[in-house]
């Protein structure tokens, strides 16, 4: 009666998270008949999204999951190959680690409490009646391992467990400790890893050469809003979409800005997003940006983004984080025709194309260099900001609209499907 897709989130469709799987459910729910999520560290069992009629959601607690957190790593002692899921490679990662080794105790601990709650919620559901079930992490962390071990429980014959990778599941330097526990567990066995962008790939097949084969750039994407109106008028626009935390460096953008104090075209600056910064930014910017206009909405639902970039017109797009995968909101600004500044980490530079759709900072810039390049573009002749508005939506169409990348993939996932390349 067609195939089922067993989808892990975090919060998804609770809470504000995670906002890039709004784009992608309604896609794979064309190709799957059924779809059961479960959002696996709910904090509010208030849905916040609406999802297709086909499609099942189930709310796991946060409180449940850290409940079950002692028991599970009481278990691991004394630390040995914690049931096979530590080889000599892993040990030799975690040695002389404290942190490392409470981390990896952590991971697998919290990995079996989210397991047994999404088994428990499993168990309504007869998977042998599809033709076939694939298993989905958005996440190649602990719910991935969760999610291979709901796999074993199924006596589904036709199964799959396949993964996306972002950033601080990816990257171990993203995290505090420099390391991310059950690489290679992982990675021998689930069917296949989607990095959302060509240079997490590269880490990975880099890093982990036996594995190569089964992890494959899987490109996230966005709707097609149209383009929106052309900036180059007698205000200069910017603007940034963010969570104000220390990794997007929202600051260095402000800093930025204040060294254009003598220019003498009108400057206004909008930062969509919130956080426990906020405050301090508005502050900031009551103290050094007097000079221009500045505007804070905090965080907004997406579509109340997207109405904002159909209505008013936007020169520059700028993304200023000191760590990413391949950012959402570069291609949502992108999808209009607007132009990029962004630092060159990650997967950035698949989108932001040096000179052509936008510019790229260094990760460590200063705020001179990224003034003296607002300066300069405030100068731009109109034939060269047309082009990088037309590259810079040409782009996206070619890489990152949602339509097709996700209905690509969704065949891909499929549980008959033997293809893993997109």
């Amino acid at each position: 009666m067609g195939n089922c897709l067993v989808l892990l989130t975090k919060t998804y469709p609770y809470g504000k998270g995670e906002e890039f799987i709004e784009d992608e459910l309604p896609r794979l729910a064309g190709h799957f008949e059924r779809i059961i999520i479960l959002a696996t560290s709910v904090t509010d069992g208030t849905q916040t999204r609406a999802t297709p009629d086909n499609v099942s959601v189930h709310p796991i607690a946060a409180r449940a999951v850290q409940k079950g957190l002692p028991v599970n790593g009481l278990s691991l002692f004394p630390f040995g190959s914690c049931g096979g899921l530590v080889d000599d490679a892993e040990h030799n990662e975690v040695r002389g680690s404290l942190k490392r080794r409470a981390f990896l105790v952590y991971f697998i601990a919290k990995a079996k409490a989210v397991y047994r709650e999404c088994a428990r919620l499993l168990r309504k559901y007869d998977l042998t009646e599809y033709d076939g079930v694939t298993f989905y992490s958005f996440w190649l962390y602990d719910v991935a391992l969760a999610a291979l071990w709901l796999a074993e429980d199924c006596n589904n014959p036709v199964k799959k467990v396949v993964s996306r990778a972002h950033r601080y599941d990816l990257y171990p330097s993203a995290g505090s400790v420099n390391y991310l526990p059950l690489r290679r567990y992982l990675l021998e066995r689930l069917d296949a890893v989607y990095p959302c962008s060509e240079d997490g790939t590269s880490f990975l097949a880099d890093h982990y050469p036996p594995y190569a084969r089964k992890v494959h750039t899987a490109y996230l994407g966005t709707r097609d809003y149209g383009l929106g109106p052309a900036g180059g008028g007698e205000t200069f626009e910017l603007v940034s979409c963010a969570h104000i935390a220390p990794v997007k460096r929202v600051e260095l953008l402000a800093q930025s800005l204040a060294l254009l104090s003598g220019e003498k075209r009108k400057l206004h600056w909008v930062h969509f997003g919130g956080g426990d910064q906020l405050e301090s930014l508005k502050t900031y910017a009551s103290e050094h940006l007097k000079f221009m206009k500045t505007d804070f909405p905090g965080s907004v639902k997406n579509e109340d983004l997207m109405k904002y970039y159909r209505k008013y017109p936007v020169d520059w797009f700028v993304n200023t984080s000191s760590s990413e995968g391949l950012p959402v909101s570069i291609m949502e600004a992108a999808s209009f025709g607007i132009p990029v500044i962004a630092t060159d980490v990650g997967g950035t530079s698949e989108i932001v194309r040096r000179g052509e759709t936008g510019f790229l900072l260094d990760a460590d810039f200063r705020p001179e260099e990224l003034a003296a390049l607002l300066r300069r573009l405030m100068r731009q002749k109109p034939e060269e900001r047309a082009a990088m508005r037309a590259a810079s939506r040409r782009v996206w169409e070619e890489n990152f609209n949602a339509s097709e990348n996700f209905d690509r993939f969704a065949r891909l996932i499929s549980p008959q499907s033997e293809e893993a390349v997109l």
